[in-house]
């Protein structure tokens, strides 16, 4: 399948079976709630609300669409299913919302086809954009982008083979209606009361555990280092003993930081995974030039998110850091438990530094402030709540 990029709101599809015809059957009229620029943040219930006044309202799901830490901030969209048959999940109808990027619509090198369209409300552009079928892979797209001063509509359609200029097609969702959507003036992402209300009374409607919130940036604790550290390593039920750091007390003051212990098979290691504003007095910022590691130390090539090394005590009671200096915190990750190796290579593989380097970047989770969703990271239940399934 290919990659799908436009405005980088779309994810992988997974598409099939059919979509009726738009009729009759949709809720235009009287009725509605005013449209206009609220107050209120809109959510994906009210943007589907919005979308079946356009649409057949013989969906056979509407779910908030995905979202995770490389979505854009302030993402928030509506997807809607129809002709799922327990096999295929359906043709999609995916409607959302993102504060305005200023990105080149048409450019795109994976589109077969992108156009400006007439008709556009004062003070905004709206484009057309498609991917065409590649037989027995992928049906092909249809997005109609609204571009705003403050925020841009996408409405995407998938499902249905296209085959050249979608506006020459006759397609279950006409371009025309995919534009009077996206047109709507009751899709902002700051909306009214009335518009989020009837998100709140839409029959069918499944928020699954969409929270607008899970991505914010907020101050880290203990508990959400051990989450990143975790999550990034995978094998979950390979820890154990989440708790404080006690090198938290060697950073100083404002310092965050988790240990846990990992069986990594025939020994088990100590990790210490740690934030702070500042370096331990004894560790020279120039990671290399600290007596402790001489001869044992490693340097990355400086990157725009800061100096990362590898440092390492040998011994059977050594100890491994890995370390990032940022210019407004430190990150480190600390081993310890087993032996260390003189050499670089054996730490590195003993190490997965492969692993641990790439973490050290992870400046939105790992560091000082992270994601509000890991805040309360909790080995134990995670661990039991895999135990069930």
């Amino acid at each position: 399948m290919r990659r799908l990029t436009t405005l980088t709101l779309l994810g992988v599809l997974a598409v099939g079976g059919a979509l009726s015809a738009c009729g009759t059957e949709t809720g235009a009229g009287a009725g509605r709630p005013a449209g206009g620029e609220g107050d209120v943040p809109i959510t994906p219930a009210a943007i589907a609300a919005v979308a079946v006044d356009h649409l057949p309202r013989s969906a056979s799901s509407m779910v908030a669409s995905y979202r995770d830490q490389r979505s854009p901030k302030g993402y928030v969209g509506a997807d809607l299913r129809y002709g799922a048959d327990g096999v295929d999940d359906g043709d999609l109808v995916r409607v959302s919302l993102q504060p305005h990027r200023d990105e080149q619509v048409c450019g795109n090198t994976y589109d077969d086809g992108c156009v400006e369209l007439d008709g556009a409300p004062a003070g905004s552009r709206v484009f057309l954009t498609w991917q065409e079928v590649e037989p027995e892979e992928d049906p092909g797209i249809v997005v109609v982008v609204l571009q705003r001063a403050a925020e841009d509509v996408v409405v995407l359609t998938a499902g249905q083979e296209i085959e050249g200029d979608p506006r020459e097609q006759d397609l279950a969702v006409p371009v025309e209606v995919m534009q009077e959507l996206a047109q709507d003036d009751r899709l902002h992402l700051a909306a009214t009361q009335e518009v989020v209300d009837a998100g709140e009374s839409l029959d069918g409607f499944d928020p699954g555990d969409y929270d607008p919130t899970a991505y914010d940036r907020v101050p880290a604790t203990d508990a959400a280092l051990a989450g990143v550290y975790v999550t990034g390593h995978g094998g979950y039920l390979a820890f154990s003993g989440q708790r404080p750091s006690p090198l938290k007390a060697d950073f100083g003051d404002g310092a965050v930081g988790s240990r846990l212990e990992r069986d990594l098979g025939g020994y088990t290691a100590t990790i210490d995974v740690l934030a702070s504003p500042q370096l331990p007095a004894w560790m020279s910022r120039d990671v290399c030039a600290t007596p402790r590691f001489a001869g044992h130390c490693r340097a990355l090539p400086p990157g725009p998110k800061g100096a990362r090394y590898l440092a390492w005590e040998p011994g059977d009671d050594g100890q491994v850091w890995g370390i990032a200096v940022r210019p407004d915190e430190v990150v480190a990750i600390h081993q310890s438990g087993y032996r260390v190796s003189e050499r670089a290579y054996g730490v590195v593989v003993r190490s997965e530094w492969f692993l641990d380097r790439g973490l050290l970047n992870r400046t939105r989770t790992l560091g000082l402030t992270t994601q509000r969703e890991l805040v309360d990271f909790d080995l134990e239940a995670l661990q039991a709540e895999g135990s069930t399934e």
